[in-house]
């Protein structure tokens, strides 16, 4: 074995160890268990092959998110593809999919929270859900989908308010239940 291939070996194992966590972590959030394994497996995999080209220091795991959110999309163009397929076979109507927030959350207050997040853009809910599940920067945000910091501190604002706007809309249509003692 080669220095040369010694050390891609270490980085890799390096950046595996570091990362996989918050890399599965992203993928768990946002689809099926199988799915997000699968989907984290694919980022390494592309970070294997691409090596030579992901940053050191701090940038590494942006790279990494960057190669995540690009999986997703492709995962999420490709389910869509599969319902309409199998929405035409059966003449059914497209489920809506079953996602690891909806499995875990229980209480009336973060489900309608996530119904609330449902209906914003895409754009908007996973610019809010890179900054508060991810707990990513303005910089890490702006670098990974390709606009400046200040930017980034924008859209999350701006997401931030027509989330809460959302939230209220919905809580006003389905005000919570009082418990009687």
């Amino acid at each position: 074995m080669t220095e040369v291939t010694m050390r891609s070996e270490s980085r890799f194992d390096d950046l595996y160890q570091r990362h996989h966590a918050e890399i599965l972590a992203y993928f768990l959030r946002r689809i099926p268990r199988a799915d997000a394994e699968d989907a984290a497996a694919n980022v390494f995999t592309v970070a294997w092959r691409r090596l030579d080209q992901i940053p050191h220091g701090d940038d590494a795991v942006r790279w990494l998110y960057g190669a995540a959110h690009k999986t997703l999309s492709n995962h999420r163009r490709s389910w869509r593809r599969t319902m309409k397929l199998k929405q035409k076979l059966s003449g059914v109507a497209t489920p809506s999919p079953v996602t690891p927030e909806l499995q875990v959350v229980r209480s009336a207050e973060d489900q309608m929270l996530l119904n609330a997040l449902e209906l914003l853009s895409p754009s908007d809910s996973e610019i809010l859900k890179l900054a508060t599940w991810e707990k990513l920067s303005h910089e890490a945000i702006g670098g990974l989908l390709g606009i400046s910091d200040a930017a980034a501190g924008q859209r999350i604002s701006r997401a931030r308010k027509r989330l809460a706007t959302s939230l209220e809309r919905l809580e006003r249509a389905h005000p919570p239940k009082r418990r009687e003692k």
